[in-house]
């Protein structure tokens, strides 16, 4: 992790002082989830995603800094799964998603908004497509459902966690991601820009559902942790539950996807640069 901050910060801050343009935007578009309750379906159960960010364009017109605030909503359910052995699992949940952190966009060719060439002509180059990476901080809060009511699962410890029946201690509920994609962007204006992107979230957890080991012994989770816990624990629809049997897979992490527009606004105007 401290490699990738360094090169991030190293491209963000060496030519710092040779900015060219700074613009700021507002994004819109949809987030999803892929972990236990979703394995691959695309655009699952997406929710309206908002943002904030703030790009920085360097020297060479190609390489952008961008920092970014955004909401988001995840889903899963098991009743939605075409496993049976997940619908017979029966879980649920809902988390909300504060994410925040540093980008590093490569234009595939020199772009800005408005630009002008050393000779003072417009820049030919209205759009481009670019690639992005970066590192980013998230708190998530993941919450199930039981008679209608939402419940935060963390503090329960649903796979034994605060117990004699697992080591671990209860997951964090603040995380780190790597996020990573493409997209497109053009000019609409000399100050302003639309981009459309597709953004892969790699996450470190695979808690953002509250699913990941094994099933523990009901009776010692409710005398330990709580009825509520062992209630929220096994909801499978027999109720017919094995200590130790699988709940989920700890092997596979849980990743996200943020995918929409930017409508970005240059702060000043492109200078046109005297013929030499």
């Amino acid at each position: 992790m401290r490699p990738l901050l360094s090169i991030v910060l190293f491209l963000a801050f060496s030519n710092i002082g040779n900015s060219q343009s700074e613009e700021i935007g507002v994004f819109g578009g949809g987030a999803y989830y892929l972990g236990e309750m979703n394995h691959g379906q695309q655009f699952y159960k997406a929710h309206f995603t908002p943002g904030l960010l703030y790009r920085y364009n360097l020297q060479d017109k190609r390489w952008v800094l961008r920092v970014h605030f955004a909401y988001a909503k995840l889903e899963g359910s098991d009743a939605d799964s075409e496993i049976q052995s997940n619908i017979d699992r029966n879980l649920n949940f809902q988390s909300t998603i504060i994410e925040a952190g540093p980008i590093m966009e490569l234009n595939f060719i020199e772009y800005e908004i408005g630009g002008r060439t050393k000779f003072g002509n417009k820049n030919k180059n209205n759009g481009t497509a670019y690639i992005f990476g970066g590192i980013n901080f998230f708190h998530m809060n993941p919450k199930g459902t039981l008679d209608g009511v939402e419940i935060e699962l963390q503090p329960l410890g649903t796979e034994g966690q605060g117990s004699s029946q697992n080591s671990k201690k209860r997951y964090n509920l603040n995380q780190v991601s790597i996020p990573f994609g493409l997209g497109i962007k053009f000019n609409i204006g000399n100050r302003f820009a639309l981009s459309m992107e597709y953004g892969l979230r790699k996450t470190f957890t695979d808690y953002i559902d509250d699913v990941s080991g094994t099933y523990v012994d009901p009776d010692i989770l409710a005398t330990e942790n709580g009825i509520l816990s062992a209630q929220m624990a096994n909801k499978s629809i027999d109720g017919v539950i094995s200590t130790g049997q699988q709940r989920g897979n700890s092997s596979n992490k849980d990743w996200y996807v943020i995918a929409g527009a930017i409508l970005s606004y240059r702060l000043k105007k492109a200078t046109t640069c005297r013929k030499w």
